[in-house]
């Protein structure tokens, strides 16, 4: 049901993302200012997802390194982590098709405005600037898409840990998952060093896109 209601909810974030440019007309900044919102909203999401892999880190070296003599307990903290960390990485790729489908009707929308100036000045000017914001999110959505490529197998092995002790959730389960939770443990600091400037990337270029400045 969780997964369901998801799926509606970035759903109907496509859906009115698409509005954008079959509605009616409006100033093309609110476009510009739509993405801002889905960047900023995608790097709030990749920072709490960082610190659901330290909880999930947590809870699987508990399991390994102070088994209690019964394990289910230490075991559900761990699925519930791992869940959660599951359910923030659904969000964030929710998000960034909201991100791209509204970063694409703003850029569509920027082109025709473009088309319309009768300034030559203004037009090369409005032109050099839509290929810098343009190039910038481009390399921020490749950033997102190396980022998911090394999520990806780290989720999967935990995921993998959570089906071995479901099925073995005994002290020789424990110890057959012992290197793969020393790897993910390793594996978990070049990965949040990655997420880390993702989000900041991600909240940079919100700030460069929206027509709000935010005093401190």
């Amino acid at each position: 049901m969780k997964n369901k209601t998801r799926f509606l909810a970035c759903l109907s974030a496509v859906v009115l993302a698409a509005g954008f440019v079959t509605g009616c007309a409006s100033d093309n900044y609110q476009k510009g200012a739509g993405t801002a919102d889905a960047l900023k909203h995608s790097s709030e999401l990749i920072t709490k997802g960082s610190g659901q892999i330290d909880d999930s880190l947590a809870a699987l070296n508990d399991l390994v390194a102070n088994p209690q003599p019964n394990l289910t307990k230490q075991y559900d903290v761990y699925v519930d982590s791992v869940n959660n960390l599951d359910a923030t990485a659904k969000d964030v790729a929710c998000k960034n098709k909201d991100m791209q489908a509204q970063g694409a009707a703003y850029f569509e929308g920027w082109d025709k405005e473009i088309a319309t100036m009768q300034n030559e000045d203004i037009r090369s000017r409005s032109e050099a600037r839509r290929k810098a914001v343009a190039a910038r999110f481009a390399s921020i959505s490749q950033q997102y898409a190396d980022a998911r490529a090394a999520f990806e197998p780290y989720m999967s092995d935990l995921r993998d840990v959570q089906k071995s002790l479901a099925t073995d959730l005994t002290s020789g389960g424990i110890a057959a998952i012992k290197d793969t939770a020393a790897k993910s443990t390793q594996d978990a600091v070049p990965l949040k060093e990655t997420l880390a400037r993702l989000s900041e990337q991600f909240k940079e270029a919100s700030t460069s896109m929206s027509p709000i400045t935010v005093v401190n």
